[in-house]
């Protein structure tokens, strides 16, 4: 069977690999001069690999672990709930450890052991609904400054249900860095694939097959697997002959999108402590960690991560703007005044033409559209994060599994 996989990310590369095995004959169109689509490894900035796309597998048990244990890549599990730091609402600091021993109004916010509340009818923001638990104002600015910023938007644009959804999966505990690059992976799933760089799709018509037009030239199969990502879907950019159905188009209206960027810097000695691989700042950004870490480098290199409010008020400073106040933030937090890097790097999503965003977030009422967007509509099969259930959505094995669904799908299994 000829099937085209239109883009190049983890869910992609995941379906045309499990087909291509399997022995179809696929075409993988990918806009961009590189395979990954949101997992970028960069191998400039310093002399290890530096995540400036997806950064970790986010439990023991994925999928993604398939690919890194064939591939024997050294990974390093981040004990983020302990060997961290946190400067607490009220001004203390503490390792994360301590703060969740002396804090249990602190540790409900990591932990997520809620009481057996469900979300109200019809749903609700997730800050509604904590507001409804009992969170005080400062448990509420940690949800912000933890889950919200890992969601990828303000707590009070979260829908509750899809929340719950994701606190009660069950992966296995932490989360781990692949200290050979994530762009590894990338490489083995896209061995010897027929993959089509630089190659923009514009139009896909699809009726009882598909014809899909690029900035390279026509291609013609008889099925195709669509992982654009959900704000370019959003974008229309491309199009669609004929139109989707309503009810896939709602789906990819109501999903959302949200704003993340990672600020990179290298320091020529280490900035934060040595056992330390991790800070959360009161303050923006709220999160950073250490990509050096696990790494013997006298250098050391600093991650922030922002999105949502936090994202939005950095990147209106405009690109240097936001490096010199996340910068700030780090020396004030770390008591360093005269902190300052030897390179700096934004990484901002949102204006990256072939993302237009970080990952997708289900706003409130949207919890169940994700199902809507990965049902097969003809001759079109959809994969890609956005399409994942809410327990996986905005994760690389999530990405992973929808594509291989796709190609099952495809294939008529």
């Amino acid at each position: 069977m000829q099937i085209i996989v239109i883009g190049a990310g983890m869910a992609g590369l995941g379906a045309a690999r499990l087909l291509a095995d399997s022995g179809h004959a696929v075409t993988v169109l990918e806009a961009r001069a590189r395979c990954g689509g949101r997992v970028y490894t960069n191998r400039d900035f310093c002399d290890v690999p530096v995540e400036f796309g997806a950064e970790f597998i986010h439990g023991a048990q994925v999928s993604t672990w398939e690919t890194v244990r064939a591939e024997n890549l050294r990974t390093l599990h981040w004990q983020k709930k302990h060997e961290s730091l946190v400067r607490l609402e009220d001004g203390t600091l503490h390792t994360m450890a301590q703060a969740r021993a002396l804090y249990p109004e602190f540790d409900v916010t990591r932990s997520w052991d809620l009481p057996d509340v469900p979300a109200a009818p019809g749903d609700e923001s997730l800050a509604t609904y904590l507001t409804r638990l009992g969170f005080t104002p400062a448990q509420l600015q940690y949800a912000r400054r933890s889950y919200g910023n890992a969601a990828g938007d303000n707590i009070e644009t979260l829908s509750a249900e899809a929340a719950l959804e994701d606190m009660h999966k069950q992966a296995g505990e932490g989360d781990y860095r692949i200290l050979d690059g994530y762009d590894r992976v990338i490489a083995a799933l896209a061995r010897g694939l027929n993959i089509r760089l630089n190659t923009v799709v514009e139009t896909v018509e699809w009726s009882a097959g598909v014809r899909v037009q690029t900035s390279s030239g026509v291609y013609e199969a008889e099925k195709a697997i669509i992982t654009l990502p959900l704000a370019v879907l959003q974008a229309g950019t491309v199009r669609f002959m004929p139109e989707l159905p309503a009810a896939k188009q709602q789906a990819i209206q109501r999903l959302q999108v949200g704003p993340v960027i990672k600020l990179v810097y290298r320091f020529e000695r280490a900035a934060l402590p040595e056992d330390i691989l991790a800070f959360y700042s009161r303050h923006n950004p709220p999160m950073w960690w250490s990509p050096t870490y696990g790494h013997e480098r006298a250098y050391q290199v600093v991650t922030a991560f922002a999105s949502g409010d936090w994202a939005r008020a950095l990147l209106a400073r405009g690109e240097e703007g936001a490096l010199e106040m996340a910068l700030e933030t780090l020396r004030v937090e770390l008591g360093q005044p005269g902190l300052t890097p030897v390179a700096r790097y934004l990484m901002n999503w949102p204006a990256d033409p072939y993302a237009l965003g970080g990952y997708s977030y289900a706003p409130v009422g949207a919890a169940g559209e994700r199902a809507i967007l990965a049902q097969p509509t003809g001759a079109l099969l959809w994969a890609g994060e956005a399409t994942a259930p809410n327990s996986a959505a905005a994760t690389v094995h999530g990405a992973l599994e929808s594509g291989w669904r796709a190609a099952r799908e495809a294939a008529g299994a």
